[in-house]
C-alpha cells in the first residue's frame, strides 16, 4: 500500500510499483486526496496486464463527521480505480469452473516457479488462461484451456499492429521444421484470419473439464505443462532477439 497527501504524483507512482514488485504483491493499493487522469489510466493500464496478475486500486479517503456532532470524525474510503472484474465477483460466486480454473493455476503457479526459481510468479484468475510476457510487448508465453478437451502451451502474438504480427509469426514459422524437431511433439500453426493477432500451440488432450479433473489428472497436466513451457521457451525465445 502507498499512502501520500494532495494529488498523486509521478514520484509516488515509482514507489508503489516498486514495492509491489519487491513482495510479489496481489493486491496493490495507493491511498490519495486525489488522482490526477493520468494516474488512474496507468491503474487501468495495469489491471489488463497478463503478465502482472496483480490487482490495482486507487482509494480516495475523505474526512466525514459519524457522530451527532461534528467533533466526531471519521473517514470514507472512495474506490477511484478498481480491476474491471472485482465488482462482479464479490457480487457473484465463482462458477464451478472458474474456481477450477483457479486452483488449476495455482497449483501450476507453484509447480513452474519451483522449477524454475528466478521466474516472476503470477497471480492466478478465474479464467481459462495463464500468461506471461515474452520480451516484446503485445507477444507472450502462456498455458491455455481451450474449451473442455485441450490444454496447450503457446506463443500468443499481438503486438497492436496485423502487419507486425504477420511479421513476427512468418519470421518464426520459417524455422518450422527446426523448432518441431526440437519440441519433439505436434505444434500447430495458427494465423488467426479472422482476427489481428496469430499463436503457436502445443496441445495436449484433456480428459475432462478443469472442474472434474481428478488430482491425479490434475498432477499429470501441470508436469506436462511445466516441462513443455520451459522445452517451449528454450525453442522460441533466441528467435524472439531479432524483433
Amino acid at each position: 500500500m502507498e499512502n501520500q497527501f494532495g494529488s498523486t504524483d509521478h514520484d509516488h507512482l515509482g514507489k508503489l510499483l516498486t514495492y509491489a514488485a519487491g513482495i510479489d504483491a496481489g493486491f496493490v493499493v495507493w491511498v490519495a486526496e486525489g488522482f490526477r487522469d493520468e494516474h488512474r489510466s496507468v491503474l487501468d493500464w495495469l489491471n489488463t496486464r497478463d503478465s502482472s496478475g496483480a490487482r490495482f486500486f486507487g482509494v480516495r479517503p475523505r474526512i466525514v463527521s459519524v457522530g451527532t456532532d461534528d467533533a466526531t470524525l471519521g473517514f470514507e474510503f472512495t474506490i477511484v480505480v478498481e480491476p474491471n472484474d472485482w465488482e462482479r465477483e464479490l457480487r457473484d460466486p465463482l462458477s464451478d469452473r472458474e474456481q477450477g480454473y483457479r486452483d488449476f493455476f495455482a497449483s501450476l503457479v507453484d509447480a513452474y516457479a519451483e522449477h524454475r526459481p528466478s521466474w516472476n510468479r503470477l497471480t492466478p484468475q478465474p479464467r481459462s488462461y495463464l500468461t506471461f510476457g515474452a520480451g516484446i510487448s503485445g507477444v507472450s508465453f502462456g498455458w491455455v484451456f481451450h474449451g473442455e478437451t485441450e490444454f496447450s502451451v503457446e506463443l500468443y502474438i499481438d503486438a497492436g499492429d496485423a502487419e507486425q504480427n504477420n511479421a513476427i509469426f512468418e519470421s518464426l514459422k520459417e524455422d518450422q521444421t527446426t523448432i518441431e524437431s526440437n519440441l519433439e511433439t505436434e505444434v500447430v500453426w495458427e494465423p488467426l484470419p479472422n482476427g489481428r493477432a496469430c499463436r503457436i500451440k502445443v496441445p495436449r488432450p484433456t480428459p475432462a473439464p478443469v472442474e472434474e479433473l481428478t488430482p491425479d489428472e490434475q498432477n499429470e497436466l501441470i508436469d506436462w505443462g511445466t516441462n513443455q513451457m520451459d522445452a517451449f521457451r528454450e525453442v522460441i525465445e533466441p528467435r524472439l532477439t531479432q524483433f
